[in-house]
């Protein structure tokens, strides 16, 4: 299995086609991933998160962007397996890691249920 780059999504493009430092498992010592060795325009980014994303943003409902946010819980609770399996490799537990996977995308009343 080949070992990912981590990408970054900046300014409406994805970054990070060449792997830079290796990021081990806290478990194994194995690589689990690289950084990109591409540099980050923070300016870049800011730019186009005032010019473009937040006047998007702000011509939208409510309500359209609730259904976004829930759309994209829904994906990551697809996947949540996976997101559990990565976080492993910190060194943290499932109960650890679950605030960080599952319990943002639960409403205050789930998140009650599962303490």
């Amino acid at each position: 299995m080949a070992v990912p780059t981590l990408q970054s999504y900046i300014a409406g493009r994805w970054i990070g086609a060449a792997a830079a430092k290796p990021l081990t498992s806290a478990i194994n010592g194995r690589v689990v991933a690289h950084t990109h060795e591409e540099g980050l325009d923070f300016a870049e980014a800011m730019a186009f998160a005032r010019g473009t994303a937040l006047p998007g943003l702000l011509r939208t409902h409510f309500q359209d962007r609730a259904r976004v946010l829930k759309a994209l819980a829904g994906y990551l609770m697809e996947r949540k397996e996976e997101l559990y399996a990565i976080s492993a490799h910190t060194g943290a537990t499932r109960s650890d890691s679950w605030i960080d996977i599952e319990g943002g995308m639960q409403g205050p009343a789930q998140q009650q249920r599962a303490a």
